[in-house]
Formats: structure tokens, sequence, C-alpha cells
């Protein structure tokens, strides 16, 4: 049931498209890679790539390829979290229990996220959870990197 597992690499084999000029500098803009430099992050376009393969693979019979971009980057758009952080008192180098920052999360999805960590419990990334047509946003089904004891302290970095 896709309402309640992950959908992840649905097809391994699928292929990436390398986009260039307007579709490039709008998912730079609004999902940079900040693993790599700009310049290398926008010429591999290893961060996309991965994202696709893993992800929109799921929906491909619903979404091609650049309507799964341009869906996810209208979907991240609904919610401001660094502002919806910063008026919860979660700044930057500061550090919260697991349970504050999935509390503040739902407070305006209303629904449980996933937190990936780095090793040092320094929040890395948040996911929101979607049902295959992207009509519905659903609890995560399965915790991430951020140790799910809600005492553990995650830095905002």
């Amino acid at each position: 049931d896709s309402e309640a597992g992950e959908l992840n690499f649905c097809n391994p084999k699928a292929t990436y498209t390398i986009v260039t000029d307007q579709t490039l500098n709008k998912r730079d803009k609004h999902w940079p890679d900040l693993f790599l430099s700009k310049a290398n992050g926008q010429d591999i376009q290893k961060f996309w790539q991965h994202e696709y393969i893993k992800h929109g693979t799921c929906c491909s019979d619903l979404f091609n390829e650049e309507q799964y971009f341009d869906l996810a980057l209208v979907l991240n758009d609904r919610f401001d979290l660094v502002k919806t952080f910063r008026n919860h008192g979660i700044i930057p180098l500061s550090s919260h229990t697991v349970h504050k920052i999935e509390k503040t999360i739902r407070s305006v999805t209303g629904v449980l996220p996933n937190l990936s960590c780095t090793k040092n419990m320094e929040l890395l990334e948040i996911g929101i959870c979607f049902n295959r047509n992207a009509s519905n946003m659903i609890d995560c089904p399965t915790p991430k990197t951020c140790n799910p004891d809600k005492t553990n302290l995650i830095t905002f970095p």
C-alpha cells in the first residue's frame, strides 16, 4: 500500500535528463545541491539525479521527470520552515530535542516528518511525506538518522 510504505527506488534503472538554462536556474535556486560547489552541482546534477531515481520513479506513471521536479518545488514552497523554526526559537547553532523539532514541523504541516542528521546530530534534511499522487501529506513511515529517542538533542546548523 503506497499510503503506508516509503516510495523509494521503484525503478533503479531509470535515467535522468541533464537540464540547462531556465530549468537549471529554477532547480538550483529552489533546490540546490549543498554538498557540491554551485558549478559542480549544476554541471554534474548528481543530487537531482539521485532524488529522481529514488523518489520520482515511483510516480512516473503519474508525472514525467519535469513534472515531478516542478511538483516538488511547488510542494516545497507551501511551507517556510526556516521562518517557522525562528518563530519557535529554533535558530542556527541552537540545539533542541527531536520532539520539539517534530512538533514545530507538525504545527505547520499537520504530519510527522522524517529528520536526517549527521553523525554529530546536526539537522541535515527534513522530509515531508506525501501519498503517491501528492494529493495528501502523510506521516512519514519510518524515522531516519536522527535518533528517534525524543530526548536526544539535534543542532540546527
